[in-house]
């Protein structure tokens, strides 16, 4: 039952479309409908904390309301509840060797953390702006974990400048060790050992255009690619383009109480502070970078540092290459370009002239008339949505499950999560090379042109994982053995009451009246057994192609 049930979702790309008989309230059908859709009403805050956190919650009773329940978002509206995410308190990761793995620290805040939004935007930046910490060497002579240190302190680069501008963030992953090690830019110099000039190494200057900030192909503001006249795409950069940047990149190397070593050396990792520029393994040469702008003749690492960046951050692909990955990660695979050029015109202009303001983008695409309403427009709800990745998967369960976390007697629930996580096709944060978990262009299958990301890690081992995860969450003693508290307790007993229940909340009143009437059977069918009632419509709803589908 449990391989059937998975492999039913490799089926469906995108999900299902609307039919008659929806129990909750219709899609929107026009975007002047959807406007007036900012209001707190419980399918949209539902769906709004589908986008803005780890996986709703209810409040059960607790007061005051916790600025992450639907309840509240209820009481305060959207806007509101966007600002006072923007300000929660900060949670940051520890490297220390005492600490528990990075991935176990990330799923216990996933579920319990109150910076919600932060860490959801931070998880999108590292899908993104890609360190993997399994490629951080780890050095057997020193007492520490340099892939934890190192991995650690990149994530909390990312958290930290979550809401800040991209400018910031774009200078802060670039001087970061961890980036230096995984993309070659620490010790990146342009002398050998004996003073003779040398090529530097194009990594991290191939991949900071390519993945991190430009793509392959010039865009337009509403994310679709510009053709020349005979219709192909028109590249974003050239090869003599990277090769420029890599020069004019080169000279950094780890930090250290020596300071910069002698032309051709290296400082030992050190993955506590930011790299530092040495002039002396520098090419201080005129680069010309993008758009024609040159570099200055004769400027140090540092300042070529900043021209550089300065050249990528004016640079017309950015915003929506960018915006458009942030809006695949929060919101759906598939935006529409009118969606990518509002979200684009904050990122170029925050309304007070501000270039990459953050926190502008975060919550322009939050608040935009596709995001919000208790379903989407119904003119694109065909190509709206996406699949919920592995990690987002599980936190979205144990969220609506009311799950804590019991991290004492030695317990790691997180850490449990994570081996969940890792099965389903996410190991956190070990990505398996650059590209991230899934490529951000992957399409859908069956989906005749349409984006899929996540469909890239589902086939038959990973969806069967989907299955057996939520069996083993709900049947064995797996969670409670973990730490993994869960609380079924507000679930109604009355089957009627409990197919509305999960319709109502699970999948914001948008449960189609096919699966209803599934669960019901399968819930009031003998065997079934009262005492298994809640788990099995809880099991089948979870594995239905409408709740994993984020909508």
């Amino acid at each position: 039952m449990i391989r059937r049930t998975a492999l039913a979702l490799a089926l469906c790309a995108t999900g299902c479309a609307p039919e008659e008989g929806l129990t909750g309230e219709n899609p929107v059908d026009s975007l002047e409908q959807a406007e007036s859709l900012t209001e707190p009403s419980e399918a949209n805050a539902i769906r709004f904390l589908e986008q803005a956190t780890f996986g709703p919650r209810l409040a059960n009773g607790v007061s005051p309301l916790p600025i992450d329940s639907v309840e509240h978002v209820v009481d305060v509206g959207i806007t509101k509840a966007i600002s006072e995410q923007l300000s929660a308190p900060r949670y940051t990761y520890d490297g220390t060797t005492t600490s528990k793995d990075l991935g176990s620290q990330f799923f216990y805040n996933a579920v319990m953390g109150k910076d919600q939004l932060r860490q959801r935007v931070a998880f999108a930046l590292s899908q993104i702006l890609v360190v993997s910490q399994n490629g951080i060497a780890d050095i057997q002579a020193t007492p520490e974990s340099e892939p934890k240190v190192a991995l650690a302190g990149y994530l909390n680069q990312l958290s930290a400048n979550a809401f800040g501008n991209f400018r910031t963030l774009l200078d802060a992953i670039t001087r970061d060790p961890a980036m230096g090690n995984y993309l070659d830019m620490v010790n990146n110099r342009a002398f050998d050992t004996a003073g003779k000039a040398i090529e530097p190494n194009e990594n991290y200057a191939r991949e900071l255009l390519q993945l991190f900030t430009l793509g392959l192909h010039k865009l337009n503001d509403d994310g679709t690619v510009k053709l020349d006249a005979n219709g192909v795409p028109l590249p974003a950069y050239t090869e003599a383009q990277v090769q420029a940047f890599s020069r004019a990149l080169s000279g950094w190397t780890f930090a250290s109480a020596t300071g910069c070593p002698t032309k051709g050396r290296s400082n030992p990792a050190d993955y506590t502070q930011p790299m530092v520029g040495c002039d002396v393994n520098h090419d201080s040469s005129a680069q010309t970078l993008l758009r024609g702008v040159v570099t200055t003749t004769g400027a140090g690492a540092t300042a070529h540092l900043k021209e550089a960046l300065d050249n990528i951050f004016a640079d017309p692909n950015l915003p929506p290459f960018i915006c458009k990955q942030l809006i695949q990660h929060l919101v759906t695979s598939n935006p529409s370009p009118a969606y990518v050029s509002r979200v684009v015109a904050v990122f170029k202009n925050n309304g007070s002239g501000v270039r990459g303001d953050m926190s502008a983008v975060v919550r322009k695409i939050l608040e935009d008339t596709e995001a919000r309403g208790p379903q989407p427009p119904l003119s694109l709800y065909a190509t709206f949505g996406r699949l919920r990745p592995p990690a987002l998967f599980i936190t979205s369960t144990i969220r609506w499950l009311n799950g804590t976390m019991d991290q004492t007697a030695d317990k790691n629930p997180g850490g449990k999560l994570n081996s969940w996580s890792k099965s389903l096709g996410q190991d956190v944060p070990r990505p398996s090379s650059v590209f991230s978990y899934y490529p951000p262009n992957a399409p859908a299958p069956g989906g005749n042109g349409l984006l899929g990301p996540e469909f890239a890690i589902l086939d038959t081992a990973t969806a069967t994982a989907r299955a057996n995860f939520v069996h083993d969450l709900l049947f064995s003693s797996t969670a409670a053995t973990n730490g993994i508290v869960l609380d079924l307790t507000p679930l109604p007993a009355d089957p009627s009451d409990l197919v509305y229940w999960l319709g109502r909340y699970w999948l914001h009143d948008a449960a189609s009246s096919n699966l209803q009437l599934a669960v019901y059977k399968a819930i009031t069918d003998p065997r079934a057994g009262s005492t298994r009632r809640q788990k099995l419509a809880i099991y089948l709803t979870s594995l239905s192609p409408e709740f994993q589908i984020q909508r």
